[in-house]
Formats: C-alpha cells, sequence, structure tokens
C-alpha cells in the first residue's frame, strides 16, 4: 500500500516531537468543522497550537481548500497560534509558516514566502520558534 506525501510528513513530525520533551499530539481528522488543521499540539511552553500539514505542489505553491483558507486566516486574524508546515521541499526539507501567511502561500510560490523555519524536520524545534516569533 503507498502511503501519502502528507502522511509520511505526519509521521515524521510525529516521531520528532516524541523525542522531544513536553510534546502532545493528536492527528485530528474532522468532518463536522471542514477546514480544521491536521495536527492539535500542546506544549507547557506554548500551551495548544494547530498545524496544518502541507505537500508542495509541483508549480512549488501550496494548495488550500477554501475551508482550510478560512479557518486558518480567521483563527489568525483573532491570534490563535495556527501554523502551516509545508514539506516536499528540495533537499528534503521543510518550512512552517504563520496562518496568516494562507492566502499568500496560495498564490506565490512557498520559496518567495518567508516563513518562520526552514531546514531538516528532525532540526525543527517548535517550542523555540513558536516562543521567538511574534504573531504577523
Amino acid at each position: 500500500m503507498t502511503v501519502k506525501p502528507e502522511t509520511r510528513l505526519w509521521k515524521s513530525l510525529k516521531k520528532c516531537l516524541k523525542s522531544g520533551d513536553g510534546y502532545v499530539v493528536s492527528r485530528l481528522e474532522s468532518y463536522v468543522t471542514p477546514g480544521f488543521p491536521d495536527c492539535l499540539i500542546f506544549h507547557n511552553v506554548t500551551g495548544f497550537f494547530t498545524i496544518e500539514l502541507k505537500i508542495i505542489q509541483p508549480n512549488n505553491k501550496v494548495k488550500f481548500s477554501p475551508f482550510q483558507k478560512a479557518w486558518n486566516l480567521r483563527h489568525a486574524d483573532a491570534g490563535a497560534l495556527v501554523y502551516i508546515l509545508v514539506g516536499g521541499l528540495k533537499d528534503n526539507r521543510v518550512k512552517l509558516f504563520h496562518g496568516s501567511q494562507t492566502k499568500e502561500l496560495g498564490q506565490r510560490a512557498a520559496d518567495l514566502v518567508p516563513g518562520l523555519y526552514e531546514g531538516r524536520l528532525e532540526d525543527l524545534d517548535l517550542c523555540q520558534v513558536l516562543s521567538n516569533s511574534q504573531t504577523p
């Protein structure tokens, strides 16, 4: 059975966070609330935050459903800790964005949109990145 790229990204993220202290990670599939992000994560320093997992498209853009756009932008505008983790980039890199960048990510190449982190998933310290970032 072939594993979808987004599922592989989820498994890699889960493995990385399990090795770190203090993360409680849940993957969500919600048909009740369309657009709800893929991951709900808690850390004792940052509190709750969500991450939408995405794989880069051949045109180097990120594809969102209208529900995902609306959910991320609404919650980002309210000051919620909402993020987008994009995988499938060159050299096996990932890039982390704030949810307020959802519209821009859908319109521009992901390489041209400034992110909060870019590099190997194994080197991503979510707690540090989130603690040091300011909501745009």
